[in-house]
């Protein structure tokens, strides 16, 4: 599968992300060399967007180190506070004093996910940084979504081109979640039927 020409982030917001209403997307943190989402957060939380509305965003708290993490809403960048690692999270409350919306208690679904990771190959699979959050927590969203019925959301990882690698150089096993798209400044790498559908 070869990368799609031409696309900008610009374009890339054409389709998946203008249509997605809800989605979950990561803070990135530049000490981890992730690819930067403070752009694409900031419109997503723009009411004045080209879109006209807001989204709503959920972005990843890490609770403990047994793979336990949270996606909370958070309306404003202003949401989120540095722990102890000086990675930026939501904090659990917010402004008012009450709990934030976690994606897991909500009732209606996700379109979207945005996702990191070191390297990735054009099957699908992404190599994280050896916890486990991620795929932990896309195994809950994903069997959540089937047991509502919902559509599953499409999961797509931000690289830069150099984290793209051949295929099976990147080791998988059970609890790997493969990505349905890759997104680079090369362009789009549409990897899943359901990738190709949106296109």
């Amino acid at each position: 599968m070869t990368a799609r020409p031409g696309y900008s982030k610009c374009n890339f917001e054409l389709f998946w992300f203008k249509e997605s209403k809800r989605l979950c997307a990561y803070i990135s943190c530049a000490q981890l060399r992730e690819v930067d989402t403070s752009k694409v957060l900031s419109e997503v939380l723009s009411p004045n967007s080209e879109h006209g509305h807001a989204k709503d965003l959920y972005v990843p708290r890490v609770e403990d180190k047994n793979r336990n993490m949270r996606m909370l809403k958070i309306t404003t960048m202003d949401d989120l506070v540095k722990n102890s690692m000086n990675i930026l999270e939501p904090s659990p409350l917010d402004a008012s004093g009450n709990a934030r919306e976690e994606v897991l208690s909500t009732s209606s679904p996700v379109d979207l996910f945005l996702l990191p990771g070191q390297a990735f190959d054009r099957t699908g699979r992404r190599l994280g940084r050896g916890g486990g959050y991620y795929d932990t927590f896309l195994m809950r969203y994903q069997e959540l979504a089937k047991e509502k019925g919902w559509d599953q959301p499409l999961l797509v990882a931000l690289s830069y081109s150099v984290q793209i690698l051949e295929e099976g150089i990147i080791p998988v096993n059970s609890t790997d979640v493969p990505i349905d798209a890759l997104v680079s400044s090369s362009g789009i790498i549409p990897i899943s039927p359901a990738a190709l559908a949106r296109i």
